[in-house]
């Protein structure tokens, strides 16, 4: 999920060829790993495994969760979202631990993608407290929220691993990944995502877990937690060059400016519906089951990629790679008769008119390295999926009907051209007026 008024603020950041490593003297601790789930139907039960927690899953909802305590609550059913930044329980669940105490403020919070099929938009209100979070063997000190009213967030809450550029509780209090970092709980200050095609995953905190994954990460800098600059590719043929990402876990689609979307749509033959919303203009694509398209993100942008290799950089890939969407995630809902509604979207929020905001779609089947530290992510394909890794230059006419999961490139290919000061300015113009 995404907070909605303070989606992404890049101004005060500047727009570098990788970010500066601000987080590299945050102490140093221990390490864990945590068995994720995908959303189950309601009434699934969760079980203990040691500190791991499993559950039965469906594909129904979209949204990874993982077991939490916050307080004496116990066993939460909590949404992964590495788009937002705070911490909160859905009413009625929390319970407070002993070491509880109100903050005597309240909090209302907006978020964006709330809905299955990327769309939607609400606000979540309630009450502050200061009490302890733990997941699998770690736990900090934490500021929590616990909602009233009516229930916004699918399960029984939601976790935030945003940065603070993103928190919107009024106590500007950290969100719960950096109070592990800050409070030395974790050994470094990172954390992986590896989610599976098979409704399962883990989340490692504090440290690379290189068994998890083939080959070595392609990382890339953030401007923030957790956008950066990528190419656009289709059929591994660069579109755009230096778009602006957003890796969001709590996101259950990929989502893109309408414009960008509605040419992908026309170039693939996917039949597009256009509505105006309460939320604005949104495009819907419908495409035959069996015939997917390939479509992907280029990391780093081969802009970067190139003045990394100048530069020497140890941090930031000297060479390209596409990591497309895999082709059995396409599949938003069948609609029979081999219609197929795409786990794609477009939807352009006046304030952000160029933003990609890529969901777990995007995520299922690779390892992503979220490093705090060194203010990088890194991406590879995690080894439990079964995939290869090829590599090869792109073409304007490298179209493939059954195109590998990730490509390294070296070169950049025609088309659509948006570039990353150009996006500057757009957010810098939005969050003026």
């Amino acid at each position: 999920m995404t907070p909605t008024h303070q989606l992404l603020l890049l101004g005060a950041l500047g727009i570098l060829p990788w970010a500066s490593a601000s987080a590299a003297s945050l102490p140093q601790h221990v390490s864990s790993h945590i068995n994720l789930v995908h959303r189950s139907e309601p009434g699934a039960k969760l079980t203990r495994r040691g500190k791991h927690g499993i559950a039965a899953v469906s594909e129904s909802n979209g949204f990874w969760f993982g077991s939490f305590d916050v307080g004496n609550s116990k066993n939460l059913h909590m949404l992964i979202d590495t788009g937002s930044s705070d911490v909160i329980v859905n009413p009625g669940l929390y319970t407070p631990g002993s070491s509880s105490a109100s903050l005597n403020l309240t909090f209302e919070n907006a978020y964006g993608t709330t809905e299955s099929d990327g769309s939607g938009t609400g606000t979540v209100a309630g009450t502050l407290y200061n009490d302890t979070v733990q997941f699998g063997s770690l736990s900090a000190a934490q500021t929590v929220g616990s909602a009233t009213g009516t229930v916004l967030i699918p399960g029984d809450g939601i976790v935030g691993f945003a940065g603070v550029e993103v928190a919107q509780f009024p106590n500007g209090a950290p969100p719960f990944f950096h109070s592990l970092c800050n409070q030395g709980q974790v050994s470094s200050c990172r954390f992986g995502l590896a989610l599976g095609k098979n409704d399962t995953g883990v989340q490692v905190l504090g440290e690379l877990d290189s068994s998890l994954f083939q080959g070595n990460l392609t990382s890339t800098s953030v401007i923030q937690e957790w956008a950066f600059f990528a190419d656009l590719a289709l059929e591994n043929t660069i579109i755009a060059s230096d778009i602006l990402v957003e890796l969001d876990s709590g996101t259950a689609t990929v989502t893109g400016p309408v414009d960008e979307v509605l040419s992908i749509f026309e170039a693939t033959s996917i039949q597009a519906v256009v509505q105006n919303t309460t939320d604005g203009v949104t495009v819907t694509g419908y495409f035959p089951c069996d015939q997917p398209p390939t479509l992907g993100f280029s990391i780093p942008s081969q802009s970067n990629a190139s003045t990394a290799e100048k530069t020497d950089s140890s941090l930031i890939s000297h060479q390209s790679t596409i990591f497309n969407i895999a082709a059995d995630q396409w599949i938003a809902a069948d609609n029979g008769n081999n219609n197929c509604t795409a786990i794609l979207s477009g939807m352009t929020v006046a304030s952000y008119p160029t933003l990609w905001v890529v969901g777990q779609p995007f995520f299922r089947g690779l390892y992503i390295d979220h490093n705090l530290a060194n203010a990088t992510v890194g991406l590879a394909t995690a080894k439990t999926q079964g995939t290869t890794v090829s590599s090869g230059t792109p073409t304007p006419s490298s179209v493939a009907s059954s195109s590998p999961s990730v490509i390294a490139t070296s070169a950049a290919s025609s088309g659509m051209s948006v570039h990353a000061p150009l996006l500057l300015l757009s957010f810098l113009a939005s969050m003026l007026f």
